[in-house]
């Protein structure tokens, strides 16, 4: 009895002990869809964690508004906020160039009577911004908010429902503040924000409502347009938490202190970078983070982030075909780091290894200006092969001279850089068209500026060769200078020599999408108001061929070009087809990686085994023929002993 009394006695005690330890609430981190909040949210509970206080994570509630009633209610105890939020939540707003303790100041006093507290700035700013692609931008004439009212009658707009339902800092205000009223409004949950920079690129949209700390903007290079009216405040990140939380947990105190002005613009764009473009954890982000700076213990796990960086030309657009496929393999490997690299020559960039693929038209993989003796055609360079199919390019020849009517008249052409698609596509027209113009390439570090560069040449002719809407292109129409036609070059045998470049026609309609409605037509492109004939080639991703591959024409200038990239496996050109989606085939001149080989279907399996398979079979089927008759025959009647 003494036994079963103590057992009694000590089960007790572990229970009131047990109960007293469950005594206090853990503490309640909450926060909005916004992956910068949900980063700064994870901050708090793991330094809260490292400081002993129990943490329940309630992260990701939705809006401004629904998460500070969370607040008030006492269903979570602090959240991140950014000033110019926390002010309009209130019905108030503040000059861009206000202090940022007079706004602390001002929160702190407005928000004393709901019970709660603001903490310090942590050191970043993070306000809506309205971006374009940068090209678009220009194109249009748009550098502010007043200059892209005239226009916004005539665009889409991406926003997330968040900025959209405020009464105060949203998007009704702001249009009549400035004035605008968008054609078309495509509205997102803040926490698939990114899908807003996807559309962008896509064209889906011509202008997205962003945050000033997002990567994507530094990532696509997006311009960011002035706020000249001074609509937005400034919005400064902090935590608003209730203030009798200090008493239940005073440790709490020092988190907020450790994390006073600690996170900086770039920090948080790095920390943003792996969240929202790797599609990492913000929590396992966040922690490996605090790891590495020593504020809490832990080791950080290995991740396989080797870099698929993607080399371009310079005069490429950021949008249209690059967005494209910079977006598809940032969806395809999303656990690889996928970079963007401007090169004069992006095959080069493959031959010293900075990039694993390249964006390049198909004249890329010759090099013009001799013959290989095997084929007729210019000689092959090696070392490369074609992984995906993109679009196409059109041959844009420019007369930079009002008395050049035809190429024939031309002595001096412009081009890209040297070993540029555009270098060589000028190759391969001098040599099929016999003409004895010289070559003059010129560099730009933007498409603009290479604009700019080939009009500044002294040559007579310009020559591109670039998807339809690429920005050179398009600042050379606006500039009205006359296209001229490529209506010859089925006359020879150069379909045979040249198989890569074939005959195609533009028409001002091609275009007609890229300019504003009011100027459409040949008051806007007085150079291009009929039909052209003109050329086309495949525009394709390429990567490095296999180390001792062996390809056809190998001999002349390139032959020495042995990439020290990796080459791609068959995984990874799966996958990046995949994304491209193109049905139509790879020109068979050009060396194909060897997953796009086709593959031929499988002979079905014999119907005649041999004869030990077949007794085999008969030997299983009688095992399970008698393992049956065991378990479902008559039992034997037990005999007595």
């Amino acid at each position: 009895m003494s036994g079963t009394r103590s057992i009694l006695l000590s089960l007790a005690l572990l229970f009131i002990l047990t109960g007293c330890g469950s005594d206090r609430e853990p503490l309640q981190v909450g926060g909005t869809q916004s992956p910068e909040d949900q980063i700064v949210a994870e901050l708090v509970a793991e330094l809260a964690e490292a400081a002993g206080i129990p943490v329940k994570r309630r992260i990701g509630l939705g809006g401004s508004r629904l998460t500070l009633e969370a607040l008030k209610r006492g269903e979570i105890d602090l959240y991140p906020e950014q000033t110019g939020a926390g002010l309009a939540l209130l019905g108030l707003a503040q000059a861009p160039d206000a202090d940022p303790d007079a706004s602390i100041a001002l929160l702190r006093d407005r928000y004393a009577s709901l019970g709660l507290e603001w903490s310090e700035p942590l050191g970043f700013e993070n306000g809506p911004r309205l971006v374009m692609l940068r090209d678009r931008a220009l194109s249009l004439g748009i550098r502010s908010y007043s200059d892209l009212a005239r226009y916004a009658d005539q665009l889409a707009l991406g926003i997330d429902s968040d900025m959209r339902a405020r009464p105060v800092d949203g998007l009704a205000p702001l249009g009549r503040r400035y004035g605008m009223e968008f054609q078309r409004t495509l509205e997102i949950e803040p926490r698939d924000r990114s899908e807003l920079y996807d559309r962008l690129l896509d064209g889906d949209i011509d202008v997205a409502l962003t945050r000033s700390a997002a990567p994507q903007i530094q990532i696509f290079d997006l311009h960011v347009l002035e706020d000249d009216l001074d609509f937005f405040p400034r919005y400064d990140g902090a935590l608003v938490y209730r203030q009798a939380v200090l008493e239940r947990f005073p440790a709490l105190e020092d988190v907020l202190g450790q994390l006073a002005g600690a996170i900086g613009k770039s920090q948080m764009q790095a920390l943003s970078r792996s969240v929202m473009v790797r599609g990492e954890d913000p929590r396992e982000v966040v922690r490996a983070e605090l790891i590495r700076l020593s504020l809490i213990d832990g080791e950080i796990g290995e991740r396989d982030r080797q870099a698929l960086n993607l080399a371009v030309s310079l005069s490429a657009n950021a949008d249209g075909e690059v967005g494209t496929v910079l977006r598809q393999l940032r969806r395809s490997f999303p656990t690889s780091t996928v970079n963007l690299i401007r090169s004069d020559d992006p095959l080069g960039a493959i031959d010293d290894a900075r990039a694993r693929i390249a964006l390049i038209g198909a004249p890329a993989f010759f090099a013009p200006g001799s013959a290989d003796p095997a084929t007729g055609q210019p000689p092959m360079r090696s070392g490369i092969e074609a992984v995906a199919l993109v679009g196409t390019s059109f041959l844009q020849a420019f007369a930079l001279k009002p008395e050049v009517s035809r190429l024939e008249d031309a002595t001096v052409i412009a081009t890209g850089p040297t070993g540029s698609s555009g270098f060589r596509v000028a190759q391969s027209i001098i040599d099929g068209l016999q003409l004895t113009a010289t070559l003059s390439p010129v560099d730009g570090d933007t498409p603009v500026a290479l604009a700019d560069a080939l009009v500044d040449s002294g040559a007579d002719v310009a020559i591109l060769m670039e998807p339809v809407g690429n920005s050179t292109a398009l600042a050379l129409l606006q500039r009205d200078l006359r296209l001229i036609g490529v209506d010859n070059w089925v006359q020879r045998n150069n379909r045979i020599v040249f198989p890569y470049l074939q005959p195609a026609r533009l028409a001002p309609s091609d275009y007609a999408r890229f300019f504003p409605a009011e100027h459409e037509g040949a008051a806007r492109m007085s150079g291009f108001s009929q039909p052209v004939e003109t050329l086309s080639t495949q525009l394709l991703v390429a990567g490095p061929a296999p180390p001792g591959d062996v390809r056809l024409s190998t001999q002349g200038p390139g032959a020495s070009l042995i990439p020290r990239a990796l080459p791609l496996t068959d995984q990874v050109v799966e996958r990046i087809n995949a994304g491209t989606g193109k049905a139509e085939d790879i020109y068979p001149i050009l060396p194909q990686a060897r997953a796009l080989t086709p593959r031929l279907p499988q002979p079905p399996e014999s119907l005649n085994p041999s004869p030990a398979a077949s007794t085999l079979s008969m030997l299983a089927l009688a095992l399970l023929i008698w393992v049956t008759w065991l378990m479902l025959g008559p039992a034997r009647p037990a005999r007595l002993g």
